[in-house]
């Protein structure tokens, strides 16, 4: 019986979307055509239209019947079960650690019995002291709310939060008072300090500056636009603040309405403070203005550099300012210069290119200067210079990744945290002279013998143009080349990003599954350096999915797998690496998995946060940009009569940065055109953004549906609906 009404359901589904689709579709009909030399053929802007009523039941069905389909797929919920005992095994967990100058460490810290976000200080040698429960911050609204950023004042009397809610990202501020352990009225809005600009407290603590967002409403014209700076006083009502750094405020100053006008963390040692005009492009334009203007309502912004000089991450000593550049070093450099000569042409360098490693960061403390590197972005060493003298310092662990912070420039704290594919994050105290490193016990230890037959091989592999691509092999060491491996190819490659080692079970119950996790280090990434985000970049991007391609080609002929056990899986700006590797080689790959992906970005500019996202992707309203747009549009690209792999799509509905309705008619005309029994599903969550402040719980399913399907699909004997279902679901 059950059988019979799993037939039923999934015919009723099938009926009902296809019905559904064809109504809508003989609405309206758009055709797109900016380009004289180029037809653009759009038949599915009405489902742009994410308040219609027809749209939204469209959205809905397509939801239920993936949710149902992959559901009733064999293992799948034995991958949420797994994820769930690997949380059970860390007695607590531990996040956005910030330690201050005086030492007190602030955190928070959540249980597997308990999962809210729980706020806490603890200083050394003394027992950590509950300061707040996020399951107390507007209990009545019924709404669950996580805490996404955290930042004390210099005096700590104060704490001030950012919280979201239902998986979104913009949220709201609120204040903690760490002696009584109370929430202040106060609630700030229209903010995302997460991702935009932070929160850095005034130097008399008496009130935060932070970046305001005059709209929120993604389905407004405006979105995003127009953010600005601003001064709030502790007290004041929360919507009365002094703007000091946007385009309406600085006229003089070039700002487009699409920049995040911000400023950047402050030390009260420092004579200045800095600006950024940040937003979704490696390089920024900088201006600096003296610390003393916070007093006033008019701040003096001076440039500093432009995005035209290759300068990143600046750190100001005194009158001197550090930076790293790539003018003249693709493999990045360290420069200093002063404020009261800045010379970027001709700085002094502190250290100079490696030919062999990528700088990847640096920081300063009363030491010296400390900077790590990577070679293909995946094998990270670190660094002391000191009288321009260059020691390498060896670690207790390779490491993959390595990050490095300090509570105060002007003291000798170091921390260094490592990371590895198959090693789990480690964070250690490092004194440099006694060359040692104390381990932080802030975090448990887990163990996970399942991993003990695992290993990562680090390969390069020749592209279409004979460029050699890094490539990330993980698997079990009894691994056979016999053709019959299951793949799961994870890329990115794009805005510089690189696809950094750090260890992550979830994707390790691939390989425990009896599959092989391949991570191709595309360009338009910056595992290679400065060049290696250019040649993905803009007219280069094709090379992005090339790459892509060459590696599972490499795959097959090497007998490690055949092109029916491929599986790709990217999202974001990654929806367009696998959507046009999908499009340009569909017959070279099963499976096709994008989550909240950029698959339509020829419609850039009609989307919301697509202004921001111009600056790496392109500008539709410029006639060369918008045939480099068309050119990486995975949707314009799907065409009649070709076989595509089965396809998995997902999107979260509060996504603030890709709007959904991209990936609903990249799946629309896919069904449209479909030659083949391959499968299609569109998952929808409806409390869920762009995955960034998703709940554990949200990760696991998700992660649980794109294995499952993808290894059903592959023909995982584990993995599949029974044959009858099989039928009916066509």
């Amino acid at each position: 019986m059950k059988k019979k009404i799993l037939f039923q359901l999934i015919f009723i589904l099938c009926f009902s979307i296809s019905a559904l689709s064809q109504n809508l579709t003989s609405k309206e009909k758009i055709n797109e055509n900016r380009d004289a030399n180029m037809q653009i053929m759009d038949d599915f802007q009405y489902l742009e239209n994410l308040q219609n009523d027809s749209v939204q039941n469209w959205f809905k069905q397509h939801n239920n019947r993936a949710r149902y389909l992959l559901n009733n797929i064999s293992g799948r919920n034995e991958f949420v079960k797994k994820f769930i005992e690997f949380e059970k095994r860390k007695s607590f967990s531990v996040t956005l650690l910030y330690i201050t100058e005086n030492n007190s460490f602030y955190y928070l810290k959540g249980t597997e019995a308990d999962k809210s976000d729980k706020l806490y200080l603890k200083k050394r040698g003394e027992k950590e002291i509950l300061l707040f429960d996020s399951a107390n911050y507007k209990k009545e609204t019924g709404n669950v709310f996580t805490i996404s950023y955290l930042k004390p004042s210099w005096d700590e009397s104060k704490i001030a939060l950012s919280f979201t809610k239902n998986g979104e990202e913009i949220g709201e501020i609120a204040f903690v008072d760490v002696k009584n352990k109370v929430l202040l009225p106060t609630i700030i809005t229209n903010c995302w300090p997460s991702e935009i600009g932070g929160i850095n407290w005034l130097p008399d603590d008496s009130g935060i500056i932070y970046v305001n967002i005059p709209i929120v409403d993604t389905k407004k014209a405006n979105y995003l636009l127009d953010t600005e700076s601003v001064i709030y006083k502790i007290g004041d009502d929360s919507s009365k603040h002094v703007v000091i750094f946007s385009k309406i405020n600085n006229p003089d100053l070039n700002i487009s309405r699409a920049d995040f006008p911000t400023i950047k963390k402050i030390n009260l040692k420092d004579k200045y403070i800095l600006g950024a005009l940040a937003g979704a492009a490696t390089y920024l334009d900088y201006y600096y203005a003296d610390i003393g203007d916070l007093q006033s309502q008019k701040i003096n912004w001076k440039q500093l550099y432009t995005k035209s000089d290759g300068i990143l991450d600046p750190i100001i000593l005194k009158d001197e300012l550090y930076c790293i550049s790539s003018n003249e070093a693709s493999n990045f450099k360290i420069i200093k210069t002063k404020f009261s000569n800045l010379n970027f042409k001709n700085p002094e360098v502190i250290v100079k290119e490696n030919t062999h490693e990528t700088i990847d960061e640096f920081i300063i403390n009363s030491d010296g200067l400390f900077y790590t590197t990577k070679k293909n972005g995946v094998e990270a060493k670190l660094y002391f210079v000191k009288n321009k003298k260059v020691k390498h310092i060896d670690l207790p662990v390779k490491a993959g990744d390595i990050s490095l912070s300090t509570n105060n420039k002007y003291s000798k704290d170091l921390w260094v945290t490592t990371s590895g594919w198959l090693n789990p994050k480690r964070k250690f105290s490092y004194k440099v002279d006694k060359n040692k490193f104390i381990e932080d016990n802030t975090s448990p230890v887990v163990q996970y013998p399942e991993f003990s037959d695992f290993t990562v091989e680090e390969i390069e592999i020749a592209s279409h143009d004979g460029i050699l691509i890094p490539v990330t092999i993980i698997y079990n060491k009894k691994l056979k080349h016999d053709k019959k491996n299951y793949i799961m190819m994870d890329g990115y490659g794009s805005y510089g990003i690189s696809k950094t080692p750090r260890f992550q079970p979830i994707i390790l119950t691939w390989v425990m599954n009896g599959g092989v996790y391949i991570i191709p280090h595309v360009r338009g990434g910056g595992e290679k350096g400065d060049s290696w985000h250019e040649d993905g970049f803009k007219k280069n991007k094709p090379n992005t999915w090339k790459d892509f391609i060459a590696t599972a080609e490499y795959l097959i002929i090497n007998n490690i797998t055949t092109k029916d056990r491929i599986a790709i899986l990217s999202g974001s700006a990654g929806g367009i690496l696998v959507g046009r590797a999908m499009t340009e080689r569909p017959d070279l790959f099963k499976v096709m998995i994008c989550y909240d992906g950029y698959l339509n970005p020829l419609r850039i500019d009609k989307a919301p946060n697509g202004p921001n996202n111009m600056k790496e992707l392109g500008d539709p309203s410029i006639n060369e940009e918008f045939n480099l747009l068309a050119e990486i549009d995975s949707f314009n690209h799907l065409q009649k009569g070709i076989n595509y792999p089965a396809c998995l799509i997902s999107v979260g509905m509060n996504d603030a940065r890709v709007a959904p309705w991209m990936s609903a008619k990249f799946v629309a005309k896919l069904e449209s055109i479909k030659s083949s029994k391959n499968e299609i599903l569109f998952v929808v969550n409806y409390d869920a953004g762009h995955g960034i402040n998703s709940s554990n719980l949200q990760l696991y399913n998700d992660y649980a549906d794109e294995f499952a399907f993808a290894f059903w699909q592959m023909g995982h004997p584990k993995f599949k609906l029974s044959k009858e279902n099989y039928k009916i679901r066509e």
